[in-house]
């Protein structure tokens, strides 16, 4: 282990990674009486360092040791080509970087003050997108996933300081012996008084029976409860993408998380007769690729009660900037959908681009909210 790495690892112990500048981030933050909130997963964000014991080949240099002999592994025709054919080096790496602050900045006049990321790798990815964008503060989860993915929370320290943070590892029999993404808690107090955590979650994906997003469901819930029982005060916050579609039966969110207590915010916007329609259907099909609305943010009752930390649900909304979106055809005649064409997609990331033209985003939108307090 080099000696960045044991500093890292010591870091990630104490539970998060305060990064000093010369200038004060919070020049980037809204100065109103209210947090802002974002959750985007922003599509394989890899460093270029090989992780051991983690299958993260695909998102390394090709001149990396190894790297060939373990994309000949892969089985997947179509992953194994993208394994080969992408060199993830620093200039790559950069450009990625580059375009996750474009979204986080263009169009918009201050950062999000809570951001949770889901498909990240590592702290030293996360360090080098905080230092690029201007965050002083975050912490990053460490998860048994086998390609090494996982989840961050980056947030404003002018408006938040963290009281603790801890993992829930998603057990279940469904998943076969692949171990999935940890569930990622975070407590903060906002304003010096009002209590908050937050969970960020990026569920077993829809290639896995839907019984483990049932599991990580109960895992997240039943924390919720624990927490809620301790302290009726706190505000909660569940967010990230939880690769939940309306097929799945049972629901996830209807069986078990709504049905446990905590409120789908998108419904809430969609159902409430304070938001013009025309707003309503100006929004995307969904926050994903295939039109799908699986990034959400649940809410506790008493963010909806009138006092003290409040949802602003006008606040609520798909990000989805023209220069984010494209149109997609339908090319492959063996697809029900073939010749068919959808506007307003995401502009995926292509990680074997080298400009900023070509090189995309993700193939997920950012979902936004405030809370006021």
């Amino acid at each position: 282990m080099t000696k960045i790495q044991v500093l890292l690892f010591t870091l990630l112990l104490t539970g998060g990674i305060n990064l000093s500048r010369a200038s004060s981030s919070s020049a980037f933050f809204d100065k109103s009486q209210s947090i802002e909130v974002m959750t985007w997963n922003v599509e394989n964000l890899f460093d270029t360092l090989h992780d051991e014991g983690k299958n993260d080949w695909t998102f390394l240099p090709s001149n990396t040791p190894g790297k060939n002999e373990e994309c000949a592994k892969i089985t997947n025709r179509r992953y194994r080509e993208e394994c080969f054919e992408t060199d993830w080096d620093d200039e790559k790496l950069d450009l990625k970087l580059e375009q996750i602050k474009e979204v986080l900045t263009r169009d918009r006049s201050y950062l999000p003050d809570v951001l949770a990321l889901s498909e990240i790798e590592n702290e030293n990815v996360i360090s080098l997108l905080a230092n690029k964008v201007g965050y002083s503060n975050f912490t990053v989860s460490n998860s048994p996933d086998e390609r090494g993915v996982d989840l961050a929370l980056l947030w404003n320290d002018q408006k938040l300081k963290m009281v603790s943070r801890r993992e829930h590892v998603i057990k279940s029999k469904a998943l076969e012996g692949r171990p999935t993404r940890n569930i990622l808690e975070v407590e903060f107090l906002v304003n010096g008084k009002e209590p908050l955590t937050v969970f960020v979650n990026h569920w077993p994906s829809q290639g896995n029976k839907n019984e483990s997003r049932i599991d990580a469901a109960k895992t997240l819930m039943k924390r919720v409860k624990k927490i809620r029982r301790k302290n009726k005060k706190m505000a909660i916050v569940a967010t990230g993408d939880f690769n939940v579609i309306t097929t799945n039966r049972p629901d996830p969110f209807y069986s078990v998380v709504e049905k446990k207590g905590l409120i789908d915010v998108h419904g809430l916007f969609m159902k409430s007769k304070d938001i013009d329609d025309s707003v309503k259907s100006s929004y995307p099909l969904g926050t994903y690729f295939y039109g799908r609305n699986i990034d959400r943010f649940f809410i506790s009752k008493n963010l909806t009660d009138g006092s003290g930390l409040d949802l602003e649900l006008k606040t609520y909304r798909i990000h989805a900037p023209k220069f984010m979106t494209t149109t997609y055809e339908y090319t492959d005649d063996t697809e029900n959908h073939y010749g068919s064409i959808v506007m307003g997609t995401p502009k995926r990331c292509k990680h074997v681009a080298s400009s900023p033209a070509s090189a995309g985003y993700s193939d997920h939108f950012p979902v936004v909210m405030k809370l006021k307090y």
